[in-house]
């Protein structure tokens, strides 16, 4: 049976790999990400599930993002000349796609002896983006393979924890924080770049920001994600460490202190659901902070 991703032998060496490596696919004619079938999964899907804008820059504030005017659908359908960027969250809701993501991922798994197995939290975005379009710096929580379906994609990645690219607080997560980063020229002498077209993928390590620039044909990505109990312990940590800067007391990186990160991740899963059903209840993820961070702490997190 052909395989829908290959991993060279000796590419990964441990269940968290820090650097990123290249990988080939099979995907690249497959009917699944035809545009008219991506056109009819984007009105199938909730709007939340949608992300869509006009252009944008590397360093682009999240609250002046243009919109384009567009319903989900009809970018899809105009992409080539709506100079537009899309992602279709949460494919893996369509069973054709989540069949498709779980055959990359239990292949990954198999091909790596499973080092990249375990995959939890499996997730599908699907990427479509216009001529030239940019997607801004930014960074992600779970692993990543990003496949290339059409078209070409340049990537900028870069270490998570080099302090000159992103400080300790941006590296952070928090509840509502946008992914977006601060970005500036002068990153590009640190970064890896990576150029692929269709058939290549790359492994995008967690947490490590990057930006991407769009090719001059109409692109389309497949990037499957999941977490592993390591990845969703860093995760945690990111979020209690988060809180702690909110009142006062940064922290020091995961594994510093082994036994003070697992009391960080105790009061994680002990206080998250109690947040969750604030949230759900109040309707408002501000008031929810505010029950357990006050307001002065809520504003800052905005």
């Amino acid at each position: 049976m052909t395989k829908l991703i290959e991993i060279e032998p000796g590419s990964v060496s441990s269940s968290l790999p820090e650097a990123t490596f290249r990988v080939r696919h099979h995907l690249a004619d497959h009917p699944l990400f035809q545009l008219d079938r991506l056109a009819r999964l984007a009105a199938s899907l909730p709007a939340d599930r949608i992300e869509f804008n006009g252009p944008v820059e590397p360093n682009q504030d999240p609250d002046l993002t243009p919109s384009n005017g567009m319903t989900p659908e009809e970018t899809v359908r105009r992409i080539e000349h709506a100079k537009s960027w899309m992602v279709i969250k949460n494919a893996e809701s369509d069973p054709e796609y989540k069949a498709l993501l779980d055959a990359c991922l239990d292949q990954a798994a198999e091909q790596t002896d499973g080092l990249m197995g375990g995959a939890l939290d499996r997730q599908a975005f699907i990427f479509v983006t216009s001529p030239g379009n940019v997607t801004p710096f930014h960074s992600d929580p779970e692993q990543n393979f990003l496949l290339q379906i059409r078209g070409s994609k340049r990537m900028s990645l870069f270490d998570h924890r080099d302090r000159e690219v992103v400080s300790a607080e941006d590296s952070e997560l928090f509840p509502g924080k946008h992914r977006n980063l601060p970005y500036c020229d002068e990153f590009e002498a640190k970064a890896t770049h990576q150029h692929i077209e269709p058939g290549e993928g790359i492994f995008v390590p967690i947490f490590d920001p990057h930006w991407v620039k769009n090719g001059e044909a109409v692109s389309i990505s497949f990037s499957i994600t999941w977490q592993t109990e390591e990845t969703q312990r860093l995760v945690k940590l990111s979020y209690v460490n988060a809180v702690l800067r909110k009142f006062g007391w940064p922290q020091a990186p995961a594994g510093t202190d082994e036994t003070w990160d697992w009391v960080k991740i105790a009061a994680y899963q002990a206080l998250r659901p109690v947040y969750d059903a604030a949230k759900k209840l109040l309707g408002d993820r501000r008031k929810a902070l505010a029950i357990f961070l006050g307001r002065k702490a809520t504003g800052a997190a905005a």
